[in-house]
């Protein structure tokens, strides 16, 4: 009988583990996709400003050529 509740017991212990160790693992990769994509949104971010930036100076451009021909 003490068999049986130790062995239910570092069952129970040894199952606790294993599945507290595969949550973690599932948390882990959950957090490395989260990263990479806060990452790509950083660099698209950064992407669209330098080409407003462009966009903007352009613009400045055009409207200076066209007040020179005028």
């Amino acid at each position: 009988m003490i068999n049986w509740i130790c062995g239910a017991i570092c069952g129970s212990g040894a199952t606790l583990l294993l599945y507290s160790l595969m949550v973690g693992k599932r948390i882990q990769e959950e957090q490395d996709k989260a990263t990479k994509c806060i990452f790509k949104y950083e660099e698209y971010r950064r992407k669209i400003r330098t080409l407003e930036y462009r966009n903007n100076i352009l613009s400045k451009r055009i409207e200076s050529i066209k007040n020179e021909v005028k």
